[in-house]
């Protein structure tokens, strides 16, 4: 099902594929998960090493996923997916079942570590990250008041940064 892609050949524009199109963060174990859909990220290379960087506020219900995680997937769909994405961004884990509610196919990948992680059968994209770091964004860091906008209600971000264990495509 899923082929490795060495990230030298990876071809995506990551500003369109984070921030328009979403994706889908997933943390937990197979018998105990959430997803979230997000549009706030970074990929790049921090530590020598190639990275995913999430942004996930303290009221989401994936954050205690990704407190409790060793590790996470980021998974892109195809554009007939969007809806989905969009009403998994819209409607929280902790309310409703997503995976009966639109019917997406879980299915698990190894982690380095041991266990397994929660990806998608409809995804054709798959980053596999192990956390390495996390950190809280604190409002006096931002030096812009345009940036205090997006918090005006205090629930700020928790920063994750996952080291990228592979690169999975859909074949």
């Amino acid at each position: 099902m899923y082929v490795d892609v060495p990230v030298e050949v990876l071809q995506m524009n990551p500003f369109t594929a984070i921030g328009t199109d979403g994706f889908l963060v997933t943390a937990g174990t197979p018998e105990h998960f959430n997803t979230m859909t997000a549009s706030w990220g970074t990929m790049g290379v921090l530590w020598g090493r190639n990275v995913v960087v999430l942004y996930v506020r303290k009221s989401r219900y994936t954050h205690q996923f990704l407190e409790e995680s060793d590790g996470f997937t980021v998974s892109f769909f195809p554009a007939e997916m969007k809806e989905k994405l969009l009403w998994c961004g819209a409607h929280s884990g902790r309310e409703y079942d997503k995976i009966s509610m639109t019917g997406l196919q879980p299915t698990f990948i190894p982690s380095p570590k041991g266990g397994e992680r929660v990806t998608f059968k409809e995804a054709s994209l798959v980053f596999s990250c192990t956390k390495v770091a996390t950190m809280d964004m604190l409002s006096d860091q931002f030096l812009l008041d345009e940036i205090k906008e997006f918090y005006q209600n205090g629930d700020l971000h928790t920063v994750y940064i996952g080291f990228i264990d592979s690169i999975l495509s859909n074949q």
